[in-house]
C-alpha cells in the first residue's frame, strides 16, 4: 500500500519534475537497501487522498509521478492508483525489481506507464544474495525481455558496490541485458538503516572501481550512466 510520497524530486524521472510515492511491502533483501523500513508492509503515514489532493493542487509544477518501494507491483491497488494518476495528466514512471512481469505485462498493455526502471541486482548465478525466493529468478528474466520489447523509455540500472560485485559480475550483466537502451550504474552510499552493514559495508563505493565498471560496461552498452 502506499506508505509516503515525497512532493517534488528532480531526480527520481528523468527529464520530469515528479513527486514519488513510496509503497510499502517487497520480496527481496537486498543487503544496501536504504529503504529497509518499507520491506515489511506498514500502515500508510499518508493517505491516497492527501496524495491526489496535493497533485491537483501542484498541476501547474508537477509533471509526473514516480512510484518507488519497497515493491511497487506487490500492491493489489497498484493500477487503480496509476489510473487515477493517468486520469489527471500526470505521465508515471515505475521503479521495480521484475519479479512480477504478469503486472509489468498488464500495465504495459493498458498504456499506463510512460518510463519504467528496472533494478538488475547481479548476474544471474548471484541473486540468490537478495533474493527471498529463487522462483523469481525467471520472472526477472522475463521482465528484463518484456521490458526491452516494450515501445516506452525504460533503464535497467544497478547499485555497485565493490563489497558485493566483482568488475567481472558487471561485465557477465552486460552480456545478459545488452542489447539496452540506457544503463545506470548507482554508487552505493553508506546510509544507518540499510539492511545489512556487514555485508555492504560502512563506506561508499570506491569511485575508481565505479569508473572501471562503466568502462566494462560501456563495450557492450552505449549509453551508460553513473548517478550518484
Amino acid at each position: 500500500m502506499m506508505y509516503d510520497f515525497l512532493p517534488v524530486s528532480f531526480v527520481d524521472f528523468p527529464g520530469k519534475i515528479a513527486a514519488t510515492v513510496f509503497v510499502s511491502g517487497c520480496n527481496f533483501k537486498c543487503p544496501y537497501c536504504h529503504n529497509s523500513y518499507l520491506i515489511q508492509m506498514r500502515e500508510g503515514i499518508k493517505s491516497e487522498k492527501e496524495f491526489f489532493d496535493y497533485l491537483k493542487k501542484r498541476a501547474n509544477l508537477i509533471e509526473g509521478v514516480c512510484i518507488t518501494g519497497g515493491e511497487p507491483t506487490l500492491w493489489k491497488g497498484l493500477k487503480d492508483f496509476i489510473k487515477n494518476i493517468k486520469e489527471l495528466n500526470f505521465e508515471v514512471k515505475l521503479d521495480t525489481n521484475g519479479s512480477r512481469p504478469q503486472v509489468l505485462e498488464s500495465l504495459l498493455e493498458e498504456g499506463l506507464l510512460d518510463y519504467i526502471a528496472m533494478d538488475i541486482k547481479a548476474p544471474i548465478e548471484k541473486y540468490d544474495m537478495f533474493l527471498k525466493n529463487e522462483k523469481d529468478i525467471e520472472n526477472i528474466k522475463k521482465s528484463v525481455e518484456l521490458i526491452k520489447d516494450s515501445d516506452i523509455n525504460y533503464e535497467f540500472r544497478t547499485t555497485v558496490n565493490d563489497k558485493l560485485l566483482t568488475l567481472e559480475d558487471f561485465a557477465s550483466i552486460a552480456d545478459w541485458i545488452s542489447p539496452v537502451k540506457r544503463y545506470v550504474l548507482q554508487r552505493y552510499k553508506y546510509a544507518e538503516g540499510v539492511l545489512d552493514k556487514n555485508l555492504s559495508g560502512t563506506g561508499n563505493c570506491d569511485i575508481d572501481f565505479l569508473l572501471k565498471v562503466k568502462e566494462i560496461v560501456s563495450q557492450k552498452i552505449k549509453e551508460v550512466l553513473i548517478r550518484e
